[in-house]
């Protein structure tokens, strides 16, 4: 391919010296080996490679001119398709940072973090940047790693809705922009030799043509586990680099491939973010999931019961001892049995730390333990969550008649399990889906696209659907598995945000169970404690902390709020309750503030009319008054 997009060496020194050695724009002194060569006429627009649309100017200069260049990917978009405005900034910032990186050394080249929530419509936007990229000549191929056969096919399909055409085979084959693989694909390893033999066919096509990589929930790319080291291989040749991911972190803290870290945790600007929360740095306050109503309203249910387990030690297969055990699951482990010293030598010398780890393993499986012979159809937590969240779908299906449910467990066998539990309790049937099920791509794809209410209310998973999977009418989820990692927990939690264009957004509110565990404390790189496992009511009140900064920064602004795409932000919400093992909700976390139960009573009657939980309507009556709810309703 004949490549005319960028000028030559001896065009560069040209300019150069036709400029004599300053910015023909600002006039600032600029040296021969890091000057822009700019086309006067953008090359994106039909200027040419030539000397007569050329000329010297330093780096800031060119990037203030780029930066006023509208990308325009009109082209490639599905008829009515409009683009949200965070993914036209994407587009735009992220074409300036390969741009700017194409020609350094491939060691040198750090990829472009899209930190985007599940639903946002990351996926668009980064196959779209491949195609512009691909139109203006900076690359000649687009390959796009995921994590799963489902995903895999699914990509290949959205990318075909724009015009690119990926080959699911490790070739570039005619006819083709570029493959769609999966990490396990290229982690393959010859059984006989060892060699990697998938990585370094790619390795061989990021030689042979100038690629881009786009990386799909780049969370699965430790640098030192398998999937990364082959990674990083195969597309170490690679002139650009795409990273992408609703949770851009993981739980065992080794870093990703190409990314800038600082203090062990990634830097994300200039990169961009697209979170769910309201955007507190300068930067971002304006493309936010919760302001442009990406995602629903949530309300996540909480229980708190006692569970009751054996922790039983054995030697050499002989039973030595056996401790019965009971405890709540608000009970801190850490306190109930601490560590004893000296205090004179300051030594240890009761040393519970390992007893503590095997109390909170046990206690989280005693809670959801199902398919046993103890508890052949779950525990009282399994009966109370699966008949709550059954009413609670029930409630959703009066005015989202095809809404559907997301229950995750811990394992096949609990799954299967769980299944005939939920028939036991609610009658109810459901989708299983998991690696002994049969075709599983395919129970997923007819359950997606079959919006009628005969369809079954629910599926049930390990991990099939745990990211990427994109079923919009999801609206309750029941988290029962022990994993309490919260890269693994905010994922599941996205699968039900996601909100459904044809209907109204206040009438979309998600309820997601799971019970109430303590915080896990683990000390990170520097010694520091932080908390491992998920806290929903902490959750809750840090996301309200980051719409108090969002507010200030607005106020300091003089009140000139950006204007969202979906709405006002104070119409999205993240709520949390907690039950008591009885089922009844002791209190709930709204907008900040804990609530007890007794005062949402008389709001209750209204959330069939609504469709709006009781904390929302209690909130938006102390706002707004009963004459502008009247209005509403």
């Amino acid at each position: 391919m004949t490549d005319n997009r960028f000028f030559t060496q001896s065009q560069r020194q040209e300019l150069f010296l036709r400029a004599k050695g300053k910015c023909q724009n600002c006039s600032c002194e600029i040296s021969l080996d890091d000057f822009h060569a700019d086309h006067i006429t953008p090359y994106s627009l039909g200027g040419k490679t030539e000397l007569s649309n050329g000329q010297a100017l330093c780096r800031s200069c060119n990037l203030k001119k780029s930066a006023s260049l509208k990308i325009d990917v009109s082209n490639w978009l599905p008829p009515g398709f409009e683009l949200r405005k965070w993914q036209e900034e994407f587009l735009q910032r992220c074409y300036m940072s390969m741009v700017q990186q194409i020609n350094k050394p491939k060691e040198d080249i750090n990829a472009f973090i899209l930190h985007a929530f599940p639903g946002s419509g990351k996926t668009l936007a980064s196959l779209l940047i491949g195609a512009y990229l691909k139109e203006q000549g900076f690359i000649e191929r687009i390959i796009v790693t995921v994590p799963s056969d489902f995903l895999r096919d699914q990509m290949e399909d959205d990318a075909r809705t724009i015009g690119l055409h990926l080959n699911k085979k490790n070739s570039c084959a005619e006819g083709f922009d570029g493959i769609v693989t999966t990490y396990a694909k290229i982690g393959y390893r010859n059984n006989d030799s060892g060699n990697m033999v998938n990585a370094e066919i790619l390795r061989d096509v990021c030689k042979r043509y100038k690629t881009l990589i786009i990386a799909d929930e780049c969370h699965h790319l430790g640098e030192r586990k398998r999937w990364g080291e082959c990674f990083s291989l195969a597309f170490g040749n690679t002139v650009a680099r795409l990273m992408t991911s609703g949770t851009p972190f993981r739980s065992d803290r080794q870093k990703l491939p190409w990314v800038r870290y600082y203090r062990n945790q990634i830097e994300l600007s200039p990169p961009h973010a697209y979170s769910y929360g309201y955007g507190i740095t300068k930067w971002n306050t304006r493309y936010c999931a919760l302001g442009d109503q990406v995602v629903r309203d949530v309300v996540i249910k909480q229980w708190n019961g006692v569970v009751d387990f054996t922790i039983k030690e054995k030697r050499d297969g002989q039973l030595v001892s056996e401790q019965k055990v009971k405890h709540k699951l608000t009970d801190n482990i850490d306190q109930i049995y601490e560590c004893q010293f000296d205090p004179v030598t300051g030594e240890r010398i009761v040393d519970n730390r390992r007893l503590r780890k095997i109390i909170k393993r046990l206690r989280r499986k005693a809670c959801i333990e199902c398919g046993t012979e103890r508890h052949p159809h779950g525990t009282e937590y399994v009966r109370n969550i699966l008949i709550a969240a059954n009413d609670q779908l029930d409630e959703c299906r009066r005015s989202h008649e095809w809404a559907g449910g997301l229950i995750i467990c811990d394992s096949i066998p609990h799954a299967d399990a769980v299944a005939k539990a939920l028939k036991k309790w609610t009658n109810e049937e459901a989708v299983v889906v998991h690696s002994e099920t049969g075709d599983d791509k395919r129970a997923i794809k007819n359950f997606k696209t079959n919006r009628t209410k005969n369809r079954p209310k629910w599926i049930i998973a390990v991990g099939k659907i745990s990211e990427g999977v994109d079923i919009k009418f999801l609206r309750v989820g029941v988290y029962l598995t022990t994993i309490q990692a919260s890269l693994r927990w905010t994922q599941i939690l996205g699968r039900i945000l996601r909100t459904e264009s044809d209907l109204s957004h206040d009438m979309q509110t998600a309820y997601f169970y799971q019970y109430e565990d303590g915080i896990d404390m683990v000390p990170d790189d520097n010694g520091d404690l932080s908390p491992e496992s998920v806290n929903i009511k902490l959750f809750a009140e840090s996301l309200m902390d980051e719409k108090a900064q969002f507010e200030s920064i607005v106020e300091h602004d003089g009140g000139n709020r950006p204007p969202s795409e979906g709405g006002d932000r104070d119409s999205i919400s993240i709520s949390a309750e907690t039950h008591s093992a009885s089922g009844k909700e002791t209190h709930h976390i709204y907008d900040g503030q804990r609530i007890e139960i007794k005062e949402l009573e008389k709001f209750k009657i209204l959330t069939a009319k609504t469709g709006w939980p009781p904390a929302k309507l209690k909130s938006f009556i102390e706002k707004c008054g009963e004459d502008e709810l009247r209005r509403v309703l």
